[in-house]
């Protein structure tokens, strides 16, 4: 080994250290060093010295050096150095940040040309209404509020592709639409692990209800939380919503008599809305009536609207409005307000206090251990509740009030499904509820149910990302990719549901069209992800529905009624849905 290889390999934080004890030690030598005079040193010399240290030609001898000035001179050095440092360590930082971001951004273009190429010479056909640089920017936000709208664009565009995915660029974020049963398949099921949930962008509106809960979550945490809800809803947890939805169609008739008899119209989106969360919320937590009332509509109902808002204009999370904070302060207090009732609960848990009619939270507690719960538990809860919330009552209340509107527009179909609630509940004791074999028999009352799912498709499109390159349709998807999964433009594509835009409840009635494994009907989702809470929405929705067919004649109020919600997701009437009672 040379010299010059056996010499130690310095870091750059040490020799910025070096440098800085140079800096001090020489400071320090210069401060320190005086004019030495020799004894033997003439006369002449030793005034030459005194007259160049001095001011004043004729000023007596420099006294000596007092050690509080040698320490004063000192310390001001060592601030100087000190100073010094804090400079060229802020200059180094400055600089590798700005490194740091020329090398990320040039990563990122490289990835957004390689994206493009792929894309552009993979075989996926562009969507119409491009504009170069921007894309389908301005085609998709000039559809919002107006028809068609952004979803139907997504649904024509990925229907008209099929069974090839559609390419769409939105802003400078390169998407494909996909409308096909094989693809959905491929990106849900067959290659799950090729696609993650897109909560960068889709989701990430959503993120401050749904956070870190089922929804959104990946890999082993979604299949440990999935499990942890899937035992919450056990077989048991059905009967519990049975008379849980009883308790509220109860409540809710007793205001449709009320309105029978004045002959006021009633707003029954707006109903069905309130209906469903009292619902979930008794479910999830054992609230009543009165506190879902008090909480869902000045809380959790704002936030969702908020939210809804800014995925169609993103613009609104930036801007400091009086609605940006009064939606800061609502998302504040219902999250508060939830995990107060989590510490509440395990509280009484840990004292050996048992809720004797277990709702989904005692249930979900009931798997966590002594040891695991804290904070981040609170915090986990309190996202997977939100979640509850949403997915347990906006779905359901969609197809109830579609499915009404449907009924009423149809006389023969309405006579099918009134006569039909009538015969099974005639079944029912008087005083009893109604039991999940004798709710099974409400075969046409959930056909209905059913295909305002699929005529209205509530929630129109999911995305995901690819995060690796993949084949759709034999196309080149290339990673970073996001796949817009248009559920709507599956549910209308006439080549697997004829007559697509009429309502036809015999397309399930005998068990027929959903759940064959085919990826044609998509309410629900296919595959490990699919939802689990559907059977307890349909559980729920045909007991609401059958009760109030067999008490109640619905009659259109409104020259306005049957309009889509634009912006709302799941879809909702654009300006309700008003009925006179007979």
């Amino acid at each position: 080994m040379n010299a010059h290889t056996s010499r130690p390999l310095v870091s750059h934080r040490s020799r910025r250290l070096s440098l800085a004890r140079v800096v001090v030690h020489v400071s320090h030598r210069v401060a320190s060093a005086r004019p030495r005079v020799h004894p033997s040193s003439s006369p002449s010399t030793f005034r030459r010295i005194r007259a160049s240290n001095s001011h004043d030609p004729i000023s007596s001898p420099i006294p000596p050096l007092t050690p509080r000035r040698r320490a004063m001179n000192s310390a001001s050095v060592e601030r100087v150095a000190f100073g010094v440092t804090i400079i060229a360590l802020a200059i180094h930082v400055a600089w590798r940040v700005v490194v740091e971001r020329i090398v990320r951004a040039t990563l990122a273009s490289a990835r957004w040309v390689r994206r493009e190429l792929v894309l552009a010479t993979g075989g996926a056909r562009r969507a119409a209404r491009y504009v170069p640089v921007l894309g389908h920017t301005i085609a998709l936000f000039r559809a919002v509020g107006s028809y068609p709208c952004t979803w139907d664009l997504f649904a024509r565009w990925g229907a008209e592709a099929a069974p090839r995915p559609a390419r769409v660029q939105i802003f400078q974020r390169h998407c494909v639409v996909v409308a096909d049963p094989e693809l959905v398949k491929r990106v849900m099921q067959t290659n799950l692990k090729g696609y993650k949930k897109d909560t960068e962008f889709s989701y990430e509106p959503f993120l401050e209800i749904l956070g870190t809960g089922l929804v959104t979550s990946e890999g082993e945490t979604w299949k440990a939380q999935r499990q942890r809800i899937s035992s919450a809803l056990r077989i048991d947890i059905l009967d519990d919503i049975i008379a849980i939805a009883t308790r509220a169609v109860e409540r809710l008739s007793e205001k449709l008599e009320r309105a029978k008899r004045t002959g006021e119209p009633v707003e029954m989106a707006e109903e069905f809305r309130l209906l469903t969360l009292q619902v979930i919320a008794e479910a999830i937590l054992s609230l009543t009536p009165e506190q879902s009332d008090e909480v869902m509509p000045n809380l959790y109902l704002p936030i969702m609207e908020e939210c809804n808002r800014r995925s169609l204009e993103p613009w609104r999370k930036f801007l400091p409005t009086p609605e940006w904070f009064a939606h800061r302060k609502r998302v504040a207090m219902l999250n508060a307000y939830i995990i107060d009732m989590i510490r509440a609960r395990w509280k009484k848990r840990m004292s050996g206090v048992k809720n004797p009619n277990p709702d989904i939270l005692d249930r979900v507690l009931a798997s966590v251990d002594e040891d695991e719960y804290g904070a981040e538990v609170e915090r986990q809860m309190c996202f997977e509740i939100k979640t509850f919330l949403l997915a347990g009552h906006e779905t359901s209340a969609a197809m109830l009030i579609w499915t009404t509107w449907e009924l009423v527009n149809n006389e023969e179909k309405m006579k099918k499904a009134v006569d039909e609630a009538k015969r099974v509940f005639a079944e029912v004791k008087p005083g009893a509820l109604p039991t999940r074999e004798q709710l099974d028999k409400l075969d046409y009352n959930v056909s209905a149910l059913k295909e305002s799912l699929r005529l209205y498709s509530v929630v129109p499109v999911v995305t995901r990302r690819a995060v690796e390159d993949d084949v759709l349709g034999g196309c080149r998807i290339p990673k970073g990719t996001t796949v817009i999964i248009s559920l709507q433009g599956v549910h209308h594509r006439e080549d697997l549901w004829p007559n697509p835009l009429a309502f036809e409840p015999e397309r399930f009635t005998g068990g027929k069209g959903d759940e064959l494994g085919n990826y044609a009907y998509l309410p629900f989702i296919q595959g490990p992800r699919n939802c689990l809470g559907q059977y307890l929405a349909l559980l729920e929705a045909r007991v609401v529905l059958a009760t109030l067919l067999k008490r109640f004649k619905f009659v259109s109020a409104s020259s306005k009624n049957g309009a889509k919600h634009t912006k709302a997701i799941p879809i909702a009437p654009a300006d309700g849905m008003w009925f006179t009672i007979e």
